[in-house]
């Protein structure tokens, strides 16, 4: 009988889809973080309200005002969440995705639902001085629909390493904690350097990414994801393909011959075990048990926490290294 794993499903591809779509630039649209209203205006706090007016650039085209932080944000971005948090501003979110899953105390954030094609009531709800979305055409009505009643919105992509720091210095600047986004953005960059450093002295292997197996859909050189496995010491077998999340066929990854199948893990989704699918014992990968599973959720998240990702998938591709002194322990093999 098989026994089922949960994992990453067809959700992590729309989200991916989405990241990509580029918006039409719109004509400009400035407010004032200062006219919304706010929650605890005379609480004490690391920084001051009281500053030069700050103005932010979205990836819609729409220049954003701030002549004070804000002080009740809106993420519908679980990354933005966790940066928010990172940078010592986690306490100025009134509302959060369902998704939002880290750190632990943005559970206590009221949730407004879904990040994507969110709920304006739901956001509204919150009396926003902050709404920060994905850029993109599913995004596109509710980004409008604030605006138009006076609501401040960020709609930024997040699809790259580059995205991750420029969103960090964006809401570093916003908050007017950008000394806490420089530290945090120079943390990343020196811990993937280290990582990138030890990946470079062990054999490169070529990898099949298992995103989604019927039909077969993996990650292609349009994804960030691809990117982390070049980090990680892998080589992703459909990199040449420019959509970040491409479906493919059973043919196809067996002409490829990938090294190793990497399995990601998710909570709340469940799928068929590579070893227990029709025909994929074609894969010299499968045949000999190259199957590498690992936590997904934390390498899909782009956020502070990418360069945990990037060690996660580096002790799954080399897990037969785990003796090299200071490696961590080697990732785990499919039950």
């Amino acid at each position: 009988m098989a026994v089922k794993l949960r994992v990453l499903g067809t959700a992590f591809f729309f989200s991916v889809l989405i990241f990509q779509l580029a918006s039409s630039p719109g004509g400009p649209f400035v407010a004032s973080a200062a006219t919304v209203p706010r929650a605890d205006e005379g609480r004490p706090g690391g920084r001051s309200d009281s500053r030069d007016t700050v103005w932010v650039t979205d990836d819609e085209g729409a220049s954003v005002a701030f002549s004070r932080s804000p002080r009740r944000i809106v993420s519908l971005l679980p990354a933005a969440t966790e940066i928010l948090f990172e940078i010592g501003a986690g306490r100025d979110l009134v509302g959060r995705t369902r998704f939002d899953s880290h750190p632990p105390e943005a559970s206590e954030v009221p949730s407004v639902g879904d990040g994507v094609r969110p709920s304006v009531e739901m956001v509204v709800s919150r009396q926003p001085d902050l709404v920060i979305l994905f850029a993109g055409p599913d995004s596109r009505a509710a980004s409008d629909a604030l605006r138009r009643i006076g609501v401040p919105v960020l709609a930024v992509h997040h699809n790259t390493l580059a995205d991750l720091h420029l969103n960090i210095e964006r809401l570093g600047r916003v908050t007017g904690r950008d000394s806490a986004a420089m530290r945090l953005s120079a943390r990343i960059r020196d811990d993937l350097g280290g990582i990138r450093r030890i990946t470079q002295e062990l054999p490169e292997r070529s990898v099949y990414y298992d995103a989604w197996w019927h039909p077969p859909i993996t990650i292609g050189g349009g994804s960030y994801l691809d990117s982390l496995i070049t980090l990680a010491g892998g080589r992703n077998v459909f990199r040449d393909l420019a959509s970040p999340s491409p479906q493919v066929s059973l043919e196809a990854i067996a002409a490829r011959e990938p090294s190793i199948i990497l399995y990601p893990v998710h909570r709340g989704a469940e799928r068929t075990p590579i070893s227990d699918r029709p025909g994929w014992e074609v894969l010299g990968a499968v045949r000999e048990g190259r199957i590498r599973v690992f936590d997904g959720e934390i390498v899909v998240r782009l956020g502070p926490r990418i360069a945990d990702g990037v060690r996660e998938l580096a002790r799954a591709i080399h897990a037969d290294s785990s003796s090299r002194p200071g490696w961590p322990t080697a990732g785990g093999e499919e039950p």
